[in-house]
């Protein structure tokens, strides 16, 4: 059976662009129960049409019985029948029933009732159905049902963007981790298994991510037993990747002994990258080598592709002070406390700060939720909000000329917490690495930038896209989302200008006074005692840029932030050019990989990340017989379908690929090599 329902009673909330990935893999209908938990503003609708930020819309229902335990009793058809809101122009609804919190199913009691329901006065008539012969009768009577855009946020469980913060740093590291494997099997393989494509290793990696998604493990809110497996197990998965990266790589890279950099983020690349290089490789002119045996080079490499370390020829070198570090592009400057006092832009004579106001700085609260203790973050966390601002000690790591590092050091209670500043020279953004002993109990730890900034919303990386969001609370539901999830940044632009925080594994924000706060720690006791307490290290960074997210270059930089470049030795003549690029610096190609059937063919997939329309040539390393577009399950899609108008592909040579799409459309081709 292919299933046309998406049914997923159970999870926290629902991005913008789910719409458009259900339809692109097959499905026409959606349930979740979930928003009835909503706490502040009750959903408008149980029926509606959920449109997506690239338009795609799904016929939805949220069951009015607002449980997925039914037990079919008088009192729950009652309530039924009372609440449901589209009952002027629908009289369908799905009552899911059943012990389904836990595995079990429906009860000889519970059947009873339905069939003594079926045709009972005074309540409404119950039939056992499938979801299919449902959707398509509500379908059908509800021509018309109200639309529904953006995303679904849920108003409550905000916890669950941050509690159990390996879980989902490792799963992050997975995605990557395997995505660069894929990427570079291809290159260094093609795409069959005969030539030495690892299909059946990627198959079985992804798979093995991919269940540690369920909704209690990527959230965090199941017990720690679960946790502590689910950490073994990602760092077991991305081993495995990088296993397959590295014999692609070895594959790919002729013998010597210069110093080679693989970029595996789909953007180019001109800039001071730290790494640590192999055993006997011959570094670059001009290389740094940090206090932590890391090395600072300079590189100049398309997305995807790799090749030389080079001399950073004609690049100004990066100068530290007393209380000061400097580029000549930015200019960061802290006090006494280990504090920033200001972010000045030296390129567009702009303060990043608000006037009087410091920046970097963690905050703690406490973190009692009402009720759910990994799930919640409850709003009056922000009473008892207090600044961490007396510093230990404050150390110049290294003083340039490629790479300038300052660390911060304070404690708190049992905690400790090192923040290492870090400016390279030639660069915009700038990043803190933080390496954290977290022995905090039930409390909140958040870092807080007050950008001097004026704009009424932030725009915030989802799945394939961005969503906009305000950072005012005119109404209930501004209110509700004090705090939000976003993926690696959110931007706050107004006219001309804009400053965008990013990391590499987190996920809770807050925006609402004008601030942008990155939440980083949780310290919950229930379900899983002492959750997240222990050594933490991860990287977030200020990004202050002309113009929007569009020219400020926030997605690119996000994406480099997040795939950081992997050293290797070799001897390469000239850049080894990846299995495909796009020209367009707003269509990202997101995977390249060998089809699922074993044919031989490669699965490109790419989206519009701008929001706007857009049309590209992708360029291959090898020469392109045929190119189809597909759906999400690699299937052709039928040429006047509406998926396929909106974006599409036209093959113009043997290794050109013309495409054009509308605002954050996904489009999947199958290409079959020559």
């Amino acid at each position: 059976v292919t299933c046309r329902e998406v049914w997923i009673p159970d999870v926290f909330g629902y991005p913008a662009s789910m719409p458009q990935i259900f339809s692109l893999a097959g499905a026409n209908a959606f349930l979740t129960q979930k928003m009835s938990w909503n706490r502040t503003n009750p959903f408008p609708h149980h029926s509606f049409e959920w449109e997506g930020i690239d338009g795609t819309s799904i016929f939805t229902h949220f069951p009015p019985v607002e449980t997925y335990n039914c037990e079919f009793d008088p009192g729950e058809l009652a309530k039924t029948s009372r609440v449901f809101r589209d009952q002027a122009r629908a009289s369908r609804s799905l009552a899911p029933f059943g012990y389904g919190d836990g595995g079990g199913g429906p009860t000889r009691e519970m059947l009873e009732r339905a069939r003594l329901a079926a045709d009972l006065e005074g309540a409404p008539r119950v039939v056992i159905e499938s979801p299919e012969e449902f959707f398509a009768a509500a379908r059908a009577e509800y021509v018309d049902p109200p639309r529904w855009c953006g995303e679904l946020y849920l108003e409550m469980h905000r916890g669950t963007y941050t509690s159990q913060a390996k879980t989902k740093a490792g799963n992050r590291a997975g995605e990557l981790a395997l995505r660069a494997a894929e990427w570079w099997s291809v290159g260094a393989f093609g795409a069959t298994e005969a030539g030495g494509y690892p299909l059946a290793a990627l198959d079985r990696a992804w798979k093995d991510l991919l269940i540690l998604q369920f909704h209690d493990i990527l959230p965090g809110s199941s017990i720690g037993w679960v946790h502590r497996e689910t950490e073994v197990a990602h760092t077991d998965i991305v081993a495995r990747a990088t296993a397959v990266r590295d014999a692609a790589l070895r594959a790919l890279v002729p013998a010597g002994d210069a110093l080679v950099i693989a970029n595996p983020a789909p953007h180019d690349r001109a800039e001071i990258v730290l790494v640590e290089p192999p055993s006997g490789v011959q570094l670059p002119d001009g290389a740094q080598v940090l206090a932590d045996g890391r090395v600072a080079v300079w590189i100049e490499i398309s997305g995807g592709a790799i090749g030389r370390a080079v001399e950073a020829a004609d690049v100004r070198p990066v100068t530290v002070g007393d209380d000061f570090i400097d580029n000549g592009l930015m200019r960061v400057v802290w006090d006494a406390d280990g504090l920033l006092t200001s972010i000045r832009d030296l390129e567009h004579d702009r303060e990043v700060l608000r006037p009087g106001e410091r920046g970097n700085v963690l905050e703690l609260s406490d973190d009692f939720p009402f009720e759910f203790d990994a799930w919640d973050i409850e709003a009056y966390y922000r009473n008892s909000r207090r600044a961490l601002t007396t510093v230990d000690a404050i150390e110049v790591l290294d003083r340039g000329p490629l790479c300038a590092r300052v660390r911060f050091t304070r404690r708190d209670g049992d905690s400790t917490f090192a923040q290492t500043l870090v400016v390279r020279a030639a660069a915009r953004r700038i990043d803190v690495e933080c390496d954290i002993d977290w022995q905090a109990d039930e409390s909140l730890l958040k870092v807080a930038f007050p950008v001097d900034v004026h704009a009424d919303r932030v725009a915030c990386e989802i799945q394939f896209g961005h969503v906009f969001r305000p950072t005012h609370a005119n109404t209930s539901w501004d209110e509700a989302r004090f705090e939000i999830c976003a993926h690696r940044f959110v931007d706050k632009s107004e006219s001309g200008y804009g400053v965008a925080l990013l990391n590499d594994s987190k996920y809770g924000h807050d925006v609402l006074d004008g601030s942008l706060r990155l939440t980083l720690l949780k310290a919950a006791n229930y379900p899983a005692i002492g959750a997240d307490r222990g050594h933490h290290r991860f990287t977030y960074s200020l990004l202050a840029h002309a113009g929007d997210l569009r020219t400020g270059e926030v997605v690119q930089e996000g994406y480099r932030l997040n795939c950081p470049v992997v050293p290797c030795a070799g001897a390469p003549d000239t850049e080894i050019v990846p299995p495909v690029r796009s020209d367009h610096p707003g269509v990202v190609v997101e995977a390249v990989k060998a089809a699922e059937d074993g044919s031989g063919d490669l699965i490109v997939r790419a989206y519009e990340a701008w929001g706007g329309r857009a049309e590209a040539r992708l360029v291959f390393d090898r020469d392109i017989a045929s190119v189809a577009v597909c759906d999400l399950l690699e299937d052709a899609l039928a040429p006047d379908s509406e998926a396929a108008r909106a974006a599409t592909a036209e093959r113009i040579d043997a290794r050109t690929v013309h495409v054009a799409f509308r605002p954050f459309r996904i489009l999947t081709l199958r290409c079959r090599p020559a």
